[in-house]
């Protein structure tokens, strides 16, 4: 389990960070590739970008130094906030494939924080 569990956390640093980079540093490109950016506000769209970064390496951090594994599963949890709001806000745009992904994310988040907490600590 424990093997599982460092697959899903490393490919949802590698899907979550790239994302959450782009649109914290290249605003424009991001808001030219992805239409949803430009609905909101800059600042709330960076102070939830910088929370998706601060969560990615949440979600490895802990683990590899041995620091405060327990913030793993609360990374994993804030990641999942996130992800909740995100689907809402995807639906509330008639955007069903953006929110199937926060979905699939949310359900691979809800993994990691159960595993992390409860079956492999």
């Amino acid at each position: 389990m424990n093997a599982l569990l460092w697959f899903l956390q490393a490919a949802l640093v590698l899907i979550l960070l790239p994302a959450a980079i782009t649109r914290a540093v290249a605003y424009d490109f991001a808001k030219n590739r992805m239409a949803w950016v430009a609905a909101l506000p800059r600042p709330l769209l960076l102070f939830i970008s910088l929370a998706e970064i601060l969560g990615a390496l949440g979600l490895l951090l802990p683990g590899l130094t041995g620091v405060a594994p327990p913030l793993t599963s609360a990374a994993a949890v804030g990641l999942g906030i996130i992800q909740a709001l995100a689907f809402r806000f995807h639906m509330s745009r008639h955007e069903p494939r953006n929110a199937s992904a926060n979905l699939g994310l949310l359900a691979l988040l809800v993994v990691v924080a159960l595993g992390r907490s409860v079956v492999s600590p």
